[in-house]
């Protein structure tokens, strides 16, 4: 793939983040307490790891496998609600990273990526859902955690609106170190979006986090109550706007507090019955950027992205197919 074939596209939105396709399994929570993954969590383990945890479930327990990785859901939403979104992510020359490049081209996303690792597998997270609908997720990150940085990168991020990236893209050396250097060297008029994701991983990497948030402001950063209250303590409505211009932190099936440059307001969770919550927070994020694209408030983005969460936890996955998608945003 020739990255200079790209260069000159103009984006609505340049993701940054990890490409792991995910196995899910339904299973009881006792499950998840016989591993030693943190329960409703992120955890990184070894593919070896993996194969010991599902060493442990029924043989006939089959996975719903779908291309996820936290940005890689925003951007699905996003580009099959009408924004035009590229990809950087890293994978590997093997059956997933192929499987995961062709779910990138069905879902109308540019795939930013030049080199593919040989030594290492392409990222695969395993999701386990009990019956209250949380997630508990082990990934082996593989090559996803092993971003090549390109220089020409740059170049992409300032042809494109907005600059999105995710939390788990901060627990690699690697991962960081490249999105810090396309971060600093793209210029202001591309806005910066970011999602916490887990707050675990928010409490771990805490230092990387405000390094980031030393380099420029997030114009748009996406959050639930737990992940702002590992990154700035219980008064998160007042301190993450020395973080962000605009914010949301969702909670759950209760209102989401937004705040648009420096004007609060709430909004209210839609009273549906969850079956499994994986993937709100990525569904909510991208339907967010795309009225955002389209010019509407941060508030009225965040009621379109507060009404797609709330069909998403309502199937068993992260995922829409594209004609979902495209009939989800027509029946808002």
């Amino acid at each position: 793939m020739l990255m200079r074939k790209k260069l000159k596209m103009k984006f609505d939105i340049l993701g940054v983040g990890n490409a792991l396709v995910d196995e899910t399994f339904y299973v009881e929570k006792s499950f998840i307490d016989s591993t030693d993954l943190f329960f409703n969590q992120f955890k990184s383990i070894s593919f070896q790891d993996q194969e010991d945890i599902l060493a442990g479930l029924p043989s006939d327990l089959a996975p719903d496998v779908v291309c996820g990785g936290s940005t890689t859901n925003s951007l699905a939403a996003t580009s099959n609600f009408g924004s035009s979104c590229a990809h950087i992510c890293q994978l590997a020359n093997d059956d997933r990273g192929q499987l995961y490049e062709d779910n990138l081209k069905e879902n109308g996303i540019v795939s930013i990526n030049s080199f593919y690792h040989e030594e290492v597998r392409t990222g695969r997270c395993l999701v386990f859902i009990t019956p209250n609908s949380e997630r508990t997720m082990g990934t082996y990150l593989g090559a996803s955690e092993r971003l090549v940085f390109n220089s020409d990168f740059i170049e992409v991020a300032n042809n494109s609106k907005i600059l999105f990236s995710e939390g788990y893209q901060f627990t690699s050396d690697e991962n960081f170190s490249a999105f810090l250097n396309i971060l600093k060297s793209t210029e202001q008029k591309t806005k910066l979006a970011l999602s916490l994701s887990d707050p675990g991983v928010v409490e771990t990497f805490k230092n990387r986090f405000r390094e980031i948030f030393k380099v420029r402001k997030v114009d748009y950063l996406f959050c639930n109550k737990e992940e702002a209250t590992s990154l700035v303590g219980n008064n998160f409505v007042k301190d993450l706007g020395d973080l962000a211009v605009n914010f949301v932190v969702t909670n759950g099936a209760e209102s989401s507090f937004v705040v648009e440059n420096g004007s609060y307001a709430e909004i209210k969770a839609k009273n549906v019955k969850a079956i499994d919550s994986n993937g709100a927070g990525d569904i909510f994020a991208g339907a967010a950027l795309n009225k955002i694209i389209e010019e509407e408030s941060f508030l009225n983005a965040c009621k379109f992205g507060n009404y797609a969460s709330s069909r998403i936890v309502q199937e068993k996955s992260p995922r829409l197919s594209v004609d979902q998608y495209k009939k989800l945003k027509a029946d808002y």
